[in-house]
């Protein structure tokens, strides 16, 4: 077992390797690749669904629990766009990351106005699919979602 001292020295070691090799334009490794990008879209989508379900159901606390997830997933992929200067793209995520905020707050009121909240839902589906349109193809072979070629996939 290391020893506190030998414990820091060990961190002091790493960090500095990571920052030689970041000052030295190498990047150990990637940060967002594209596979992080279409993990988080599988499970994003389906808690978004849900959200719609709940406000649907009137289910206020579900859907803000849902909608703050989403929106937890959805603001990480920014970086993904940031990392291959797609500005449309890292605009559009952000634009919808703050009408998620919106959602959420239209859901944390004591009585929650029904047509609101399925307006700023109807604009961040609205976001989803501009973006998805742009950005996003179907796999012919699997039907699946996927990115577009020429956008860091």
């Amino acid at each position: 077992m290391c020893n506190r001292l030998q414990q820091a020295w060990c961190v002091s070691v790493v960090t500095m390797l990571f920052w030689a090799a970041l000052v030295s334009g190498q990047v150990p490794y990637p940060i967002y690749t594209a596979d992080h990008l279409a993990s988080t879209m599988e499970s994003l989508g389906p808690n978004f669904t849900a959200t719609m379900q709940f406000v649907d159901a009137r289910n206020y606390p579900a859907a803000k629990e849902r909608v703050a997830r989403a929106r937890e997933q959805l603001a990480t992929t920014v970086v993904f766009w940031r990392q291959h200067e797609i500005d449309d793209a890292s605009r559009l995520v952000q634009d919808t990351v703050a009408l998620m905020d919106l959602l959420d707050d239209a859901l944390s009121v004591t009585s929650v106005d029904q047509q609101t909240v399925l307006r700023l839902a109807g604009e961040v589906r609205a976001n989803c699919d501009a973006c998805h349109q742009a950005y996003r193809e179907e796999d012919p072979a699997t039907g699946e979602l996927r990115l577009k070629a020429g956008f860091g996939g």
